[in-house]
């Protein structure tokens, strides 16, 4: 499995390595700064975000005055991160790792957080033993993820329907948005749990300007066009009627939810 599994974490690397990631995370920044909340840290607090992606929630745990590491597989994001926090006058370290094999000591993080990026670990026992095995012994565990009946999550499926089957030791990303799924997950080590149900909102000026946005720039979605080809036509008419369907506006203007599962782990 070991083969199989080197070329599954390069593919998710190389996926994640092309186009505009800030494109999507401007519009999820808010969940960051939630999940950057909800951890309760302050000067000294010791901060790891796994899978950090672009710093969305890196950066708000460093302004409050944490001591924070950004942990992501693909260097592309982790510079594009850098960037956001120097331009901020910010000091974040910034670490290339597998959250399945994460490269710290036992404790080491008064608090250990992902924001939509845990979920693509594609074993999800070791990704929560991984997480609280650097979580220190009365710390938290912050995460979100799309819940399984949100638009976010139709989006994936659509897109997984046009991938090749995932290997059988992958477990579905969507189930990290379900309470019953988290409380398994850390059974073992949590001393406690609270979860919230949060909506991060799409605005946009026409369901066309977003379409061409995130179809067009979204790592992922630049991957896939580019493994696609001609078919990427037909992932687009998908994805868009997706969001036509979710779409609340009625003046041209695109205004849709995306509900997310924000989890807290007490350990």
């Amino acid at each position: 499995m070991s083969v199989q599994l080197d070329d599954f974490k390069t593919r998710q690397r190389e996926a994640w390595s092309v186009g505009d990631y800030d494109v999507y995370g401007a519009q999820i920044a808010d969940v960051g700064e939630l999940v950057a909340e909800r951890a309760q840290v302050g000067p000294g607090t010791t901060f790891l975000d796994v899978a950090c992606g672009a710093g969305n929630a890196t950066i708000p745990a460093a302004r409050a005055g944490a001591q924070v590491t950004g942990l992501d597989l693909a260097p592309h994001l982790l510079e594009a991160a850098q960037a956001k926090a120097e331009a901020a006058g910010l000091t974040i370290e910034w670490v290339e790792g597998d959250l399945e094999a994460l490269p710290f000591e036992y404790g080491s993080f008064d608090r250990v957080v992902s924001t939509f990026g845990h979920m693509f670990g594609p074993r999800h026992q070791l990704v929560a033993h991984e997480m609280a095995r650097v979580c220190r012994k009365g710390g938290a565990i912050v995460t979100a993820t799309w819940t399984p009946e949100s638009s976010a999550a139709a989006v994936l499926r659509v897109s997984g329907s046009y991938l090749p089957p995932p290997p059988e030791y992958a477990a579905p990303p969507l189930l990290w948005g379900s309470e019953d799924h988290v409380r398994e997950m850390f059974a073992a080590v949590a001393k406690g749990f609270e979860f919230e149900r949060r909506v991060n909102w799409v605005v946009a000026e026409s369901l066309e300007q977003w379409a061409d946005l995130f179809l067009g720039r979204f790592p992922p979605m630049v991957a896939m066009r580019a493994m696609l080809g001609d078919r990427f036509g037909e992932l687009r008419q998908q994805v868009v009627d997706v969001w036509r369907d979710a779409n609340e506006a009625d003046d041209g203007t695109l205004r849709f939810p995306q509900e997310y599962l924000l989890s807290i782990v007490r350990v």
